[in-house]
């Protein structure tokens, strides 16, 4: 015994070592406590197995996501420069953020073959870097070598058969006329020295160094040269990419484009980084439930054992003891579970269910150790966080108050008697007596029903045939490659009425919109075709416009242009491609015209009011003049060719009055029932039964998106599975504490079922309770899930695809979260009514 300087006498306890029987007493209170504590430990489980499920999971989604933009880009790079000068090639080869930089030459493009006359496919020369680097991702197989000889070419099975050279393989010659870099018609015999096969552009014949460098082509030239840049860090703000723009100096002809990957990286890892936060919360929210009630449901145990002499610092112990055994053996079998399930399960559900295994591959589950850390530190973490308050009551509360403790129910203040029906009253003052828990409750629900909005609403938008598109959304586009020619003796008349008249009248064609199509010039004059034309040398030229005006000025016909003339129903879709509002009756009638603005720096601001006067190629006396309405930067009316001057886009009637005998150079093809492969087929049938099908080229929007779908791979299940876990998650929360909050009222029901509540009113005030809250998690999920939703999903919408909620996605949810809310209270209140009579319920809970 001792005395403090206050004078007081401090008695000193003898130190005792009792962690053993603390440990002791947590085993035997995990044995005793079975059913409460397999709760717990099954909470533990189930969110580190949804951790690390998702986790694992939304790596593979977004890493499949990579593999898809490495396919639709043809490799795995960052930027293309178009032009590339020796000083801005030396500073990116410097450049230490640059990992690599391939070079690509356009040199020429085969006219012909001799299997097609009219062929067209470009002539590309790569470099060591893009070819064996840049590109080799986004290859299957490659049989033989890259080009070395300047006769040899490196192709694919496909641009065989698109050039008429199907059969031929490694080895084989053929004979083509191809065009040089200088517009020289040539004709040479090829060796086959490679054939390839993957993603890219598959029609391309690639050639060798030796071929680039007699073919005229620069690749300082826009035309010719495309720069492929390769950064070392996936993450450039677009204050970053402006800065490296301006760097380079570039000149007027030439642009930088980032790929969506890059350009948009920001953004996205913003988006994920919500996604990830939302999920935890719901995993914390889940644990943090079941501790919360199961700790406070054994303050009375912890109360007796403060009666003999038991400290609040050992208290504290004994429960951290039991969460850490609790924790441990949980968190072992969440990750246990998970890489069974993501590693075994989750690719055999796929293929039972027959997802493109034969198109996509085998599922690729990466398992990254950083997921293994990160799951064992969020879920540990959230046991600590989830069970400090109740810990904390545990030892805060005395003995005596211990004895009669019960878990608050919230607080109810006087109030006047409602009128209404009864059972409803009930309900919502249940709602409102405990606020902060409804709200958790609604809030732990709205929170995973958001991420499941949003990913869903991600992997629509993203879906395949959302981003598949063509020329008005038609189905089919057919065009006459023969206009293409540069000798218009070889231009033929292929779609003519006759074959458009059989085309329209195939079973499954709803409709088909012919692009008629003339030559024509356009003849100098001081004020439009002047600035036109200094703009076009600027933009497009490598010799300056005054070395070309006199010979323009005197000679319009060597500079010529088309016109183009598009059907009625086409003028919708014109208006939506225009930047300016065009009069209907004024364009029909001809008055007015749409020009194609061909990459200049043209606005109407400063050609309002201004005409543009055309005239027949051949035939400088037929004259048409016409306001100009507007541009359109629309790639579908450039029309066979693109001439120097204008192309002038009107209506077909203007057309068929101004030209004697027009042609049409393309037809799109729309069929009664969207990617209708029957249809599609009865098409492609009367194009190569065509007497000239061999000069017909067709787009195909069912083509395309099985490309996509194969390049997308299993992307659309992955994030599909991220969607229902993220669900699952909502819905147990909501069991737990809807359950959990049933169990602690069981006294108060009980009351009332003795002053005569029957067990019907009793369901139906619990399933009014029940549709409350779903109630109120669809209106947080309606308001503020659906505008975070829509944050994230413009962050991440690096396809500029309009944002749209999914119809069916969005009402099954309802309907089953409305299920939930109303079975759940149900199976809970008459699992609390079989436990004993009224009064058993009331004297021992």
């Amino acid at each position: 015994m001792t005395r403090c300087p206050a004078g007081r006498q401090v008695i000193r306890m003898l130190a005792n070592n009792n962690r053993k029987v603390i440990d002791r007493m947590a085993a035997g209170s995990l044995k005793h406590n079975r059913g409460r504590n397999l709760i717990i430990f099954l909470s533990i489980v189930l969110a580190s197995f949804m951790l690390f499920s998702i986790f694992t999971v939304g790596i593979t989604y977004f890493q499949m996501q990579k593999v898809q933009n490495i396919r639709l880009n043809g490799g795995e790079y960052d930027a293309v420069l178009y032009g590339i000068t020796p000083e801005q090639r030396e500073k990116c080869e410097n450049d230490p953020d640059i990992r690599r930089a391939g070079i690509l030459a356009l040199s020429g493009y085969l006219e012909s073959t001799q299997g097609d006359d009219t062929v067209e496919a470009a002539c590309i020369w790569c470099d060591p870097v893009l070819w064996d680097e840049i590109m080799a991702p986004a290859r299957e197989w490659v049989k033989g070598t890259y080009p070395q000889e300047e006769d040899q070419v490196m192709v694919t099975e496909e641009g065989l058969e698109k050039a008429g050279l199907a059969g031929l393989t490694v080895g084989d010659h053929f004979r083509a006329g191809y065009r040089d870099g200088d517009g020289n018609l040539m004709d040479k015999e090829f060796e086959i020295s490679g054939i390839w096969e993957g993603y890219g552009t598959k029609s391309a014949f690639y050639v060798s160094e030796a071929f680039y460098r007699q073919s005229g082509s620069d690749i300082s030239e826009v035309t010719c040269g495309r720069y492929h840049l390769d950064f070392d860090k996936k993450i450039m703000t677009k204050s970053e990419q402006d800065a490296f723009i301006e760097s380079l100096d570039l000149g007027k002809q030439q642009a930088l484009f980032f790929t969506s990957e890059l350009g948009y990286s920001l953004p996205i890892f913003f988006g994920l980084c919500g996604l990830a936060l939302v999920t935890c919360l719901c995993a914390y929210l889940l644990i943090y439930n079941i501790l919360y009630l199961s700790v406070a449901g054994n303050v009375r145990y912890y109360g007796l054992l403060q009666t003999v002499g038991m400290t609040g610092l050992q208290i504290r112990r004994l429960i951290r003891r039991q969460m850490m055994i609790l924790g441990c053996g949980g968190i072992l079998c969440g990750l246990i579970t998970g890489s069974l399930v993501s590693f075994l399960l989750f690719p055999s559900v796929i293929r039972a269910l027959g997802i493109r295994a034969r198109e996509a591959g085998e599922i690729q589950i990466s398992l990254n150790p950083a997921v293994l850390l990160l799951t064992v530190a969020l879920t540990g973490l959230t046991i600590c966080l989830g069970s400090y308050k109740p810990v904390k009551l545990a030892i805060s509360i005395s003995p005596l108050e211990a004895a009669g403790y019960r878990p608050a129910q919230g607080k109810m203040g006087g109030r006047k008697t409602k009128k209404g029906r009864l059972l409803r009253r009930m309900a919502w003052d249940q709602i409102w007596k405990d606020k902060k828990k409804s709200l958790v409750i609604m809030t732990s629900l709205a929170a995973a029903l958001s991420v499941f909005l949003c990913i869903s609403t991600l992997l629509e938008s993203q879906a395949a045939r959302t981003i598949v598109t063509n020329h008005m959304n038609n189905d089919l586009t057919i065009t006459n490659d023969s206009l293409r020619k540069e000798d218009p003796e070889d231009h033929r008349d292929i779609l003519t009425a006759s074959f458009m008249e059989d085309l329209e009248h195939l079973d499954g064609v709803s409709a088909v919109y012919p692009l008629l199509y003339g030559q024509i010039t356009i003849p100098w004059e001081p004020d439009f075709a002047e600035q036109w034309m200094e703009e076009f040398y600027a933009k497009w030229m490598m010799i300056p416009y005054e070395e070309d005006r006199s010979e323009y000025q005197q000679y319009p016909e060597n500079f010529g242009s088309v016109i183009l003339g598009i059907s009625e129903e086409e003028f919708p879709y014109l208006q939506e491609v225009v930047d300016t509002t065009l009069d209907r009756e004024d364009f029909l009638s001809g008055k007015s015209c749409v020009l194609y603005r061909n990459g200049l720096e043209l606005t109407m601001e400063n050609l309002a009011g201004t005409q543009v006067t055309c005239a027949e190629y051949g035939d400088s006396g037929n004259t048409r003049t016409f306001e100009i309405a507007g541009f359109t930067d629309e790639g579908y009316y450039t029309g066979p060719m693109l001439g120097d001057p204008p192309t002038i886009i009107v209506s077909e009637s203007v057309v068929r009055d101004f030209l004697e005998n027009p042609w049409i150079c393309k037809a799109g093809v729309r069929y009664t029932q969207e990617y209708d492969e029957e249809t599609e087929s009865k098409v492609l049938g009367l194009i190569q039964n065509s007497p000239d099908g061999n000069a017909l080229s067709w787009e195909s929007k069912l083509e395309t998106l099985h490309e996509v779908e194969r390049a997308q791979g299993n992307m659309r299940e992955v994030g599909l599975g991220i969607a229902l876990v993220l669900a699952f998650i909502g819905i147990l929360n909501y069991i737990n504490t809807v359950t959990g909050n049933i169990q602690s009222r069981q006294r108060e029901l009980a009351i009332l079922e003795s002053i005569g509540m029957t067990d019907r009113q009793r369901n139906r005030l619990l399933v009014t309770e029940g549709l409350f809250y779903a109630a109120g998690s669809l209106l947080l999920t309606a308001t503020l899930g659906l505008g975070i939703t829509y944050l994230v999903y413009q962050s991440m919408n690096y396809m500029m695809v309009p944002f749209t909620v999914p119809l069916w996605p969005v009402v099954g949810m309802t309907l089953f979260i409305v299920l939930v809310c109303i079975a759940i209270p149900l199976a809970a209140g008459r699992y609390m009514s079989g436990k004993g009579s009224v009064m058993e319920r009331v004297r021992f809970s």
